[in-house]
């Protein structure tokens, strides 16, 4: 077989597996629709394998409709063209086995390494939801223990204003009191003078006699 030929030979079987893979996947998105369906997890809990029988005539219908059939694609009988290839009834029945198969394999890689599925969604939002809750109650924690330091702060707070007051308090009582002592000490003092200056007069100019 010439190169060209061979080339085109490649492109023709990588482009042919390349509609399988992406049938089986076009296909598992949209059984996902049933197969993650409440009721049907349900029934098939009741009545297991049901997906599979499912999988393979929907993939049957859907190769026989379009006329997909990947066996006629890899072995026809010219390998120089690809014109005039009929697809045969066996070929489309082991195609859709094929598509069914991927699509199985497809739902693994979907759902167990790449978790898409409906319970993995599921269970990434409940615990986005559970950390969420959790940096919430972390927050309001924080927000309580600022409080209750704002709350000492101000009592602390209070409590030297009030010290402070009450040693002003004492202070200008102590002052009063100074300034009340002092004006009683003059005044005792001038009374004495007042007293001993009535004695030094006589008795005739108003001055205490002696007796």
């Amino acid at each position: 077989m010439p190169p060209d030929q061979a080339y085109d030979r490649l492109l023709d079987v990588l482009g042919s597996l390349s509609l399988l893979v992406i049938l089986a996947m076009l296909l598992e998105r949209a059984l996902a629709l049933i197969f993650e369906y409440h009721w049907f997890q349900e029934l098939s809990k009741k009545h297991e394998g049901l997906k599979t029988p499912i999988a393979f005539a929907a993939a049957w219908y859907t190769c026989y409709l379009v006329q997909f059939d990947v066996l006629s694609r890899l072995f026809h009988p010219s390998p120089t063209s690809t014109d005039g290839i009929e697809p045969t009834t066996i070929g489309i029945f082991i195609t859709s086995a094929i598509v069914a198969g991927g699509s199985a394999g497809a739902i693994t890689l979907f759902q167990g390494v790449l978790n898409f599925s409906r319970e993995t969604r599921t269970g990434l939002i409940e615990a986005k939801k559970v950390n969420a809750e959790a940096d919430l109650a972390e927050a309001k924690a924080r927000k309580d223990k600022a409080e209750s330091e704002a709350a000492e702060s101000l009592a602390k707070k209070q409590k030297a204003e009030a010290e402070a007051e009450a040693i002003l308090t004492k202070q200008s009582l102590y002052h009063i009191g100074s300034v009340i002592d002092e004006e009683i000490d003059g005044c005792c003092i001038g009374h004495v003078e007042f007293t001993t200056s009535d004695e030094n007069l006589p008795a005739a100019e108003g001055g205490v006699s002696t007796l």
